[in-house]
């Protein structure tokens, strides 16, 4: 390394080389004239050559600088596309995941900077998703959504809904079961107790529209249906009907995990016998294709260690 040449000088040079002008070459640099005049004396001392013929009103490269010069060119360019190379490395890196709403903000958000902070290499992009996965048509590398795989037994809570478009080429990797729990505000059951299934029709029930049928289905499963003139609060995500029944609103009902997540104090009063089963699980899917890619391995290995986590 001690027989490198100045840095700050090679760079003058290589620049006044190929404008051909020292005004130029300090305007491409950002500096003076006279600071990228000096810089090029700097190497020409270094090397012991002349490297420019310095004439009225222009100059022109030696045969010796001519030489140096063609090197140098040669070794800029190896640079600059090291430099790409490793940019497209970090652009192939990068992954889009689809995630449902209420996953993405109470379960993963949480736990993103713990990954970055193992995994800086991997740029992971979060698009919040209510639709079923369609890796065809959109730039989705993963999914994680909720339901029951083709051909599975269903048992439990109904589950209808489609997690993917076409299932052709998606592996899925089963993260946590879904079982729902109904929950509320202590205050609420001081002011109306609720001592079995029927003492809900006393009281607001909270329903999030992402799984609108939840609650009838709910019901049924424990031999009750919803009262003829139920009052109801509709919310759009599962952290809003969370945060109604933390409120005092009424009774909500989602899945565990995510009232978990939102609530690990337990706060919120679980009804009745806890958690109720439904026919589905969350998965994580991806395309089969890429799924030894090392970047969607890393990810797919940390989000199954994560759920592993789950009581």
């Amino acid at each position: 390394m001690h027989k490198l040449p100045p840095l700050t000088a090679l760079r003058a040079f290589e620049a006044t080389a190929r404008l051909l002008s020292f005004t130029a070459a300090a305007d491409e640099l950002h500096v003076t004239q006279s600071a990228v005049s000096r810089q090029v004396r700097i190497l020409e001392e270094f090397l012991q050559h002349k490297l420019f013929k310095r004439l009225t009103r222009r100059i022109e490269l030696t045969a010796q600088g001519a030489a140096y010069y063609e090197e140098i060119r040669q070794a800029f360019e190896k640079i600059a596309g090291a430099g790409s190379r490793l940019g497209k490395r970090r652009k192939s890196a990068a992954l889009t995941i689809a995630v449902l709403p209420g996953v993405a903000a109470l379960w993963l958000m949480p736990r993103l900077d713990a990954f970055w902070r193992a995994h800086r290499h991997v740029d992971v992009r979060i698009v919040v998703a209510t639709g079923a996965a369609d890796f065809r048509r959109s730039q989705v590398d993963m999914a994680i959504q909720v339901g029951v795989l083709p051909g599975a037994r269903a048992r439990g809570l109904p589950m209808t809904r489609r997690m993917a478009v076409d299932w052709h080429g998606l592996r899925a990797d089963a993260l946590f079961p879904d079982a729902l729990v109904a929950l509320c505000h202590p205050r609420l059951l001081r002011r109306q107790p609720v001592d079995k299934v029927a003492d809900l029709a006393r009281h607001c029930l909270i329903h999030t529209s992402i799984r609108p049928d939840a609650w009838q289905d709910w019901l049924g499963a424990h031999g009750a249906k919803l009262a003829p003139a139920q009052q109801t609060l509709e919310c759009s995500q599962y952290a809003v009907s969370l945060q109604a029944a933390m409120n005092g609103d009424g009774i909500a009902l989602a899945p565990k995990v995510l009232a978990d997540s939102f609530d690990p104090q337990q706060r919120l009063r679980r009804l009745f016998d806890g958690a109720t089963p439904s026919a589905g699980q969350y998965y994580l899917l991806t395309p089969a294709s890429r799924y030894e890619e090392p970047h969607v391995r890393v990810f797919r290995e940390w989000l199954l260690a994560q759920a592993a986590g789950l009581d």
